[in-house]
């Protein structure tokens, strides 16, 4: 009769579940829905307004809330001249525009959310802005048919229960660190002295893609034209901060 030491048995079962726990680890820390995006590689305790650039570059966004006349112009002018940006697009022009969505993503460029509703969500119950971001999420990317990494509050402000509902959705909050107050009623002119002068290295900066703005598009070519004059590369905000930066 064959005899079999039972606390061998054990001990070997105990040392094969760890082998496997341990290749389930490895495989699922492997896996595309583990990898770290930036929402996981930067802190949630503050918003991404800058970089710092291994070489001249600024990220170029656009916030897309009001219809889409002036967005169709402003892509054509990014595509003339071969520049990639970020939209940051509303929850109102998603479900009015889809196509126009899809457009933007087609050509290249990358599209964040800025929530379902524009509205500064300073003050509200945490739980209230993870729905909200994450409902947008969602619809962005049945859209995009891919996933989403940047939000933009609508207001510019980033407070703490801003930026920790934006964590727990998986989304990197972004601002600016330049602003060219298109939106704010500047000239064409004014809006190109702006933001060819200030622009830094690493600077995110911000403009608008919508109807009520109609200054933007022409100030675009000379805005595109005096940053690459002054050495900047242009890009979107993923090729300014790559995704395992920390």
């Amino acid at each position: 009769m064959l005899f079999i030491d039972r606390a061998w048995l054990v001990r070997r079962g105990v040392v094969v579940a760890t082998l496997c726990l341990a290749l389930f680890t490895i495989s699922f820390l492997r896996s595309p829905a583990f990898q770290p995006t930036a929402a996981t590689a930067w802190q949630a305790d503050r918003p991404l307004t800058r970089a710092d650039s291994p070489d001249d570059r600024v990220a170029l966004t656009f916030d897309v809330t009001w219809q889409k006349q002036e967005l169709a112009k402003i892509l054509d002018i990014l595509d003339q001249a071969g520049v990639k940006a970020t939209f940051f697009v509303g929850g109102t022009f998603l479900q009015l525009y889809p196509d126009m969505v899809k457009e933007i993503a087609r050509r290249g460029h990358e599209v964040g959310t800025l929530g379902q509703q524009i509205r500064d969500l300073s003050g509200m119950p945490e739980n209230e802005i993870v729905s909200n971001l994450l409902g947008s999420q969602s619809a962005l990317a049945k859209i995009l048919g891919g996933p989403v990494r940047y939000f933009r509050p609508p207001s510019g402000k980033a407070p703490p229960e801003v930026l920790r509902a934006a964590h727990q959705a998986r989304l990197v909050t972004v601002t600016y660190a330049l602003d060219g107050q298109d939106h704010l009623g500047l000239t064409a002119d004014q809006i190109v002295r702006r933001v060819v002068r200030k622009a830094q290295r690493g600077d995110i900066i911000r403009l608008t893609a919508s109807d009520f703005v109609t200054e933007t598009a022409e100030a675009l070519p000379r805005i595109l034209e005096g940053l690459q004059r002054r050495g900047f590369k242009l890009v979107r905000i993923s090729d300014l901060v790559p995704a395992d930066d920390g």
